[in-house]
């Protein structure tokens, strides 16, 4: 099965570990789930950096897979047999409801387990057969599966040791700050290994009935307006956008709540933050130029000025990053944050928006992604997706002359004054005072949120790359002529 993985592993979306080549897989641990399901986990070794732990369910047997869909032959005991992916797989999906709803401990070879666990959320289901699993498709790091209008699982792929971010967030804004625009928690799988500490494989959480993504909702708007009218045809989309603004501040002032917990309680900003950003960010302007540096033959012919123009700006980035504003000397709190919050990130429903996966980047070592932060770098990763939103959608001939600009403009500004709203409302100081500062600390973390764009590009989707590049230009741009 190791040998079969290793080719088959970066065809699948939920692979975070595209840039890299594999070098071996092998099994960690394994169980049984009923007769023909098995969890599986398997490490992943590379021709550099650390190894990385993945969660490889499948199911025995089934007359075949979709498009690039995992699957693999095995020999057992002399026969034949088609292994899936487990989540393609029906049978899969409702056995891990009743698995919730029993309570079930799968003992692993290894001697360790793989646990269901409820919280107070959990509904009474009355049986399961009614309630059709439907794996969701998209782009996304782990795989989620629908059943009905009731519950979501969320299965992680690339697992760490320990409580997952999004788990600790979660049960945090759901149980103690009772913050409304999370889907609620109800559920978790949890992997117990002989020695060392407990690993999350999963979120149950409460369905969200909604009319799909934010990314979604936005693309799908621009992208059905005559050019010649998109100013004038998006303004409930604009007054949406201030809504997601006046929840973005709300989220902030939900995880800035609880001064008694040590984890989430927060913290005033240091000197000593403020350089370690500074030196993060900078380090970063290095890595993502010499990683395009390093890709400057392979990336299309079309973005290749934009790269171009990129290196020939990195001692400005880094002349730009290092004038990331004080925050210490106001005595703003750092806060734990989403970490990795855009558009696709959230839902859109009925009564406005809900936000989703609190991992943060998944690039990043978790430690990092655990820290607290300042407020801007959530802020800063919205105004980077609209810019995306808008860059992908509209492109610059098919409507008028500054057009894409102009909408950009309107929907950031939009979405920043119905922050600046509500983050006012905030238990703790979380931004400087005066508007000029605050303009300027975003401004630095907007660069380094299009720095991670560029890297993702780079090893993901090549013709995108201009988008977060041109950004970086933007940005830099717009910095000159503030100054």
């Amino acid at each position: 099965m190791s040998a079969q993985l290793a080719p088959l592993l970066p065809r699948q979306r939920w692979f975070g570990d595209k840039g890299r080549t594999i070098t071996g897989v092998r099994l960690r641990d394994c169980g049984a789930l009923g007769d023909r399901a098995w969890f599986v986990l398997v490490d992943v070794t590379f021709d550099e950096g650390l190894d990385e732990t993945y969660a490889v369910p499948f199911v025995l047997g089934g007359d075949g897979a979709a498009p690039g869909a995992l699957a693999m032959s095995l020999d057992l005991d002399g026969v034949t047999t088609r292994a899936l992916d487990a989540f393609d797989d029906p049978g899969f999906c409702l056995e891990l409801l009743t698995a919730f709803e029993r309570n079930v401990t799968v003992p692993t070879l290894h001697q360790g387990a793989v646990r269901f666990v409820r919280t107070e959320l959990f509904p009474p289901l009355g049986g399961v057969a009614s309630l059709t699993p439907r794996r969701l498709t998209g782009e996304q790091s782990n795989t989620s599966v629908v059943y009905g209008d009731r519950l979501v699982v969320k299965a992680l792929r690339r697992v760490k040791p320990g409580i997952t971010l999004d788990y600790e967030v979660g049960a945090f804004l759901t149980f103690r700050a009772r913050f409304p625009h999370v889907p609620p928690l109800a559920g978790a799988i949890e992997y117990m290994p002989a020695t060392g500490e407990i690993t999350t494989l999963g979120l149950l959480q409460g369905y969200v009935a909604n009319q799909g993504d934010g990314w979604s909702w936005l693309v799908g708007h621009l992208r059905q307006l005559p050019p010649a009218r998109v100013d004038e045809l998006s303004g409930h989309v604009i007054r949406e956008l201030s809504g997601l603004g006046v929840v973005t501040g709300a989220l902030h002032a939900a995880l800035a709540s609880d001064a008694a917990d040590p984890g989430f309680a927060p913290e005033p900003t240091t000197a000593d933050d403020v350089t370690a950003w500074i030196e993060r960010i900078v380090a970063d302007v290095g890595r993502t130029c010499d990683k395009v540096r390093a890709r400057l033959s392979a990336v299309p012919r079309e973005v290749e000025d934009d790269a171009r123009t990129l290196l020939a700006g990195e001692a400005a980035l880094r002349s730009r990053v290092r004038d990331l504003p004080p925050l210490d000397a106001e005595r703003c709190m750092k806060i734990r944050v989403h970490g990795d919050y855009h558009l696709g990130q959230t839902l859109r429903t009925e009564s406005g928006f809900v936000v989703l996966d609190f991992e943060g980047e998944p690039a990043r070592p978790v430690a990092e992604r655990r820290r607290k932060q300042s407020a801007l770098v959530d802020v800063a990763g919205m105004l980077r997706s609209l810019d995306y939103a808008v860059h992908a959608t509209l492109a610059p001939a098919s409507g008028p002359p500054g057009a894409g600009e102009r909408w950009v403009g309107r929907a950031s500004a939009a979405f920043l004054a119905g922050y600046l709203g509500e983050i006012v409302r905030a238990p703790a100081r979380l931004l400087p005072a005066a508007p000029a500062e605050v303009a300027r600390a975003l401004s630095v973390f907007e660069l380094d949120k299009a720095l991670y764009e560029v890297r993702y590009e780079v090893d993901n989707r090549p013709a995108w790359l201009a988008i977060p590049l041109r950004g970086l230009t933007r940005l830099l741009g717009r910095e000159r002529a503030a100054s």
